[in-house]
């Protein structure tokens, strides 16, 4: 079958399934969940990759699954990648009445997409159509929340990474694949549309515990120490160093603290915080890292405190690859018309995503789609048009996937070929994590 052929056939055979489609969509939209206890979004997943007549397997990172389809040959293995979270938004109208979460990033979509791309491909046979593999990953955890859970997980032995994409590298869940295309909602447009190209920074999540000496606050200050003294030095140095960094690095850090002391006649002596610690690459994460540590301690010196920092998390910068983002906007252009594709290649975003350490060592590409209104992670953040947020990007994976797998897969071939990863392989990836990350 020529390619435009099969192409224009898959399309028909999305746009038959659209009520389907948008039936799946509807039903995951339903069912959110946090990181690693996505066991109900995980079970659905997976009957419908069964439905398709894949053999799945689950319990990958906990929740995740994983399905490959053979297409005529085997030299390329493409991923097809959806996340399976949602975040806690009690506040949002559309909540989960019981759990108080929602997909306030719209990670059921990316779902449907893959599911509808399994459909289309996989469960019809056109796969055979194509000269290379399928892969279709669900992956937990994209959303860094529930921090003390997480470190459950790690301490009870049952994952390192506390973000999904790394505890699936880890375990090697993408050691088969060559190349990753995944895609996420964005709140700009109500309509069928896609952005292609931005970056993000990468993060290193910390840890701090200050301590002090408790004492009266008023009737003997002088006997105390102040651990939260400590940390409001440690805030300011911080603050003095934010104007020292470079534009081009796009260093962010934000912190909460989670404990400032037990009574306010009561000098503090157990102060907790967390910090996010960000920057576009990796020389710039690991300076900033050293700075905001340098800071912690001396602030904590100040006022004579004890400190204990730990890293227990982190995700890589992300870049995309520009050669299947331009895949990817052809057919985009073809289908949804060139007015509703824009190029983003020259957007570099503040925000982070474990898309990144996959991005390090394979091919990946990370567009976003239209269908929703308001600003993820906001209280206005919906789903607005179901056939942009559920269709659409099915038929761009779709039509993407047969143009990197068609005629002996040779853009996927050349894709591989001029890809340069910042690890050289998975192992000296996991040993620069494990250098960031520490144990609590």
């Amino acid at each position: 079958m020529e390619k435009q052929v099969l192409k224009t056939k898959v399309l028909e055979i999305i746009e038959q399934n659209k009520d389907y489609l948008i039936e799946i969509g509807r039903n995951l939209y339903r069912m959110p969940e946090t990181g690693f206890k996505e066991y109900e979004t995980s079970a659905y997943v997976k009957q419908i990759l069964e439905e398709c007549g894949l053999i799945v397997s689950d319990g990958l990172a906990i929740t995740g699954l994983k399905a490959k389809a053979s297409g005529k040959k085997h030299e390329v293995n493409l991923a097809l990648m959806g996340e399976l979270d949602a975040l806690i938004m009690p506040n949002h109208p559309n909540c989960h009445p019981q759990r108080g979460t929602f997909h306030g990033c719209g990670h059921h979509a990316q779902l449907t997409t893959i599911l509808g791309v399994a459909l289309a491909l996989v469960k019809t046979g056109l796969i055979s159509e194509l000269d290379g593999d399928l892969s279709f990953i669900a992956v937990p955890a994209e959303e860094v929340i529930e921090l003390d859970f997480r470190r459950e997980l790690r301490e009870q032995g049952k994952l390192f990474f506390i973000s999904g994409k790394q505890e699936m590298i880890r375990l090697g869940v993408f050691d088969d694949v060559d190349m990753v295309l995944c895609s996420h909602a964005m709140g700009h447009k109500a309509e069928p549309y896609c952005w292609v190209g931005q970056s993000w920074n990468g993060i290193i999540f910390k840890t701090v515990e200050i301590t002090g000496k408790a004492s009266h606050a008023a009737l003997a200050p002088d006997q105390g120490i102040n651990a939260l003294e400590a940390a409001l030095c440690g805030m300011n140095n911080i603050n003095a160093i934010r104007g020292s960094f470079r534009d081009d690095d796009h260093v962010r850090i934000h912190y909460i603290i989670t404990k400032g002391g037990d009574n306010c006649n009561i000098v503090p002596d157990d102060v907790r915080m967390e910090f996010g610690v960000r920057a576009a690459n990796i020389p710039a994460m690991n300076q900033v890292d050293e700075r905001v540590d340098a800071a912690l301690r001396l602030g904590a010196k100040a006022v004579g405190a004890e400190i204990k920092i730990a890293n227990f998390g982190m995700d890589m910068p992300c870049r995309q690859s520009r050669m299947m983002g331009d895949i990817y906007m052809r057919n985009a252009e073809e289908i949804l018309g060139e007015d509703k594709v824009e190029d983003i290649s020259g957007v570099h975003r503040g925000s982070s995503t474990d898309c990144g350490d996959v991005a390090s060592l394979i091919p990946l590409l990370h567009p976003n789609f239209g269908g929703f209104v308001g600003a993820v992670h906001s209280n206005d953040y919906d789903v607005v048009n179901e056939y942009a947020a559920y269709v659409v990007p099915a038929k761009l994976a779709a039509a993407t996937a047969i143009d990197l797998l068609y005629g002996d897969a040779q853009q996927a071939k050349n894709l591989k070929a001029e890809f340069k990863p910042l690890f050289s392989s998975k192992e000296e990836y996991l040993e620069y994590a494990a250098k960031v990350i520490s144990k609590i």
